[in-house]
């Protein structure tokens, strides 16, 4: 567990900006629980806290989760200042609006009614569209200059690309959003496509996964897993949760909810379960590299972290004092 602990810890400092900003906005969603649970308020409405709860738990994952997908990476300190300060800033500035217009009483998406809720709404798409850039930016990185670890690569490199469709479908639901205003003026509380569709459950699949890829890379290495079995693994977990984005984003687009498993797109689901689970057995059957010492391969993954923290720090000196960079074989 100590190895694992070495393999999750942030040294870049964008990495640490990152989690720090990830922790506040998770606290932010906890002490909402608390208010919600306390004042006795419901869950529904769109005005209810629930808003600030979701997308402060959601948006602290994300951010976390950059902070580790940095780490992994070539040391760049000045790409690396600019992506934590720019991500951790739009993140928080999309929840803190969120959770300010909670507090007033009034609805943060679609809400035309007066002039600051008018800014509150535009502020809040320019934050999400800085993000996005720096999304788009981090996942081309993670394809110039990718993690060493092959099953490493594999999860944050799917997982950026998974989190891109993410986008996308938060553009779907703005245009949903938008067609519902002008035609009705005024947004229901829970945005649907066609009858029954629900576009934010796809959304919400698709900007998570990428933590469930790494999951899945860090626990096949923690149980010994030869590199080939763990990168067998991994894929087929991409390939599982693909699928069931996949399905979900068929599902919301035909106008069926979610939970309805009557339609025929059900098949897809169904497909995506099946790799989950024989990912699963894979990693409780496959053969372990070593005897004795399952967490040898998170022990290169940690010692990798070190040696880029190593290099950071020699990468940023060299740039404060103007001297000409040398390689060196660490």
């Amino acid at each position: 567990m100590r190895t694992l602990a070495s393999a999750l810890s942030l040294h870049k400092p964008a990495s640490r900006t990152l989690r720090t900003a990830g922790i506040v906005l998770l606290v932010s969603a906890a002490v909402h629980v608390v208010v919600l649970v306390v004042s006795g308020q419901g869950w529904a409405g769109p005005v209810s806290l629930r808003k600030p709860i979701t997308f402060g738990l959601s948006m602290g994952l994300l951010l976390w989760t950059l902070g580790w997908v940095i780490e992994q990476l070539r040391p760049r300190p000045r790409l690396d200042r600019m992506l934590g300060v720019t991500l951790a800033a739009s993140g928080l500035l999309e929840v803190g609006l969120i959770s300010v217009q909670a507090w007033r009483g009034v609805p943060s998406h679609f809400n035309y009614t007066t002039t600051p809720d008018i800014v509150v709404f535009v502020v809040m798409g320019i934050s999400i569209a800085v993000l996005s850039v720096g999304l788009l930016v981090t996942t081309v990185w993670t394809f110039v200059e990718p993690p060493t670890d092959p099953t490493v690569r594999l999860a944050v490199r799917a997982g950026m690309l998974v989190m891109l469709t993410g986008l996308g479908i938060g553009q779907w639901m703005i245009e949903i959003g938008n067609d519902f205003f002008e035609e009705f003026g005024r947004v229901p509380e829970r945005m649907v496509a066609g009858e029954a569709g629900t576009p934010t459950f796809p959304h919400a699949m698709a900007f998570h996964g990428i933590q469930v890829f790494i999951g899945a890379a860090l626990i096949s290495r923690l149980v010994g897993l030869a590199p080939r079995v763990a990168q067998r693994v991994v894929r087929l977990v991409v390939a599982g949760y693909a699928v069931l984005v996949l399905w979900s984003i068929v599902q919301a687009a035909a106008g069926v909810a979610p939970l309805d498993l009557g339609s025929p797109v059900t098949v897809l689901a169904l497909i995506g379960a099946a790799l989950l689970v024989a990912a699963a057995a894979l990693l409780f059957t496959g053969r372990p590299r070593s005897h004795g010492r399952p967490d040898a391969n998170l022990a290169v993954m940690a010692k990798t972290a070190r040696t880029s923290e190593a290099v950071s720090q020699r990468t940023a000196r060299v740039e404060r004092s103007g001297e000409p960079a040398v390689t060196s074989a660490l």
